[in-house]
């Protein structure tokens, strides 16, 4: 018989992706009914909703590479969500930027992101979210160390 699940579970790795899985497919249900998608929901997040934010500072903000948020951003301007506009004294620098409708949806999704982390923080006690903070720190450490001996394994 495949064991694979019974190992999996045994992996930090398994268990931090099927929890985002989890999250991610819930937040898609959310945005699926305002007419958004949950990557969608995430840019808004990180646009300041008044002064707009440099288009070169949202994809590092999410994790993302520069030409998979352009065309998530085509796709915002489209549907009238955002914005571009250039800086005055910087032409080079394009500033982009909530419409009124984009702040609405960022207004409803920050809402979402709070409800699911009130319903999360009041089913684990305390130490344990201080804890788990603790131990994603770690992971992230841990991260860096495995990318610095995989850099170095190709440097030779």
């Amino acid at each position: 018989m495949d064991k694979f699940i019974e190992y999996a579970e045994q992996l930090i790795m398994y268990r931090i992706r099927t929890s985002w899985m989890e999250i991610s497919k819930l937040y898609n249900e959310i945005a699926a009914r305002e007419g958004a998608t949950l990557a969608m929901g995430f840019t808004l997040l990180t646009i300041h909703p008044e002064k707009g934010t440099p288009v070169t500072k949202i994809a590092p903000r999410m994790g993302m590479e520069p030409n998979s948020l352009s065309r998530l951003l085509n796709s915002m301007e489209k549907k009238g969500l955002i914005s571009r506009k250039r800086d005055v004294e910087d032409k080079r620098k394009v500033y982009v930027c909530l419409t009124e409708a984009g702040r609405e949806k960022r207004s409803f999704a920050l809402e979402q992101v709070m409800a699911l982390n009130e319903i999360i923080l009041s089913d684990i006690e305390e130490e344990k979210v201080a804890a788990f903070f603790e131990v994603m720190e770690k992971v992230k450490t841990s991260v860096a160390k495995m990318r610095e001996q995989f850099s170095q394994r190709a440097r030779i």
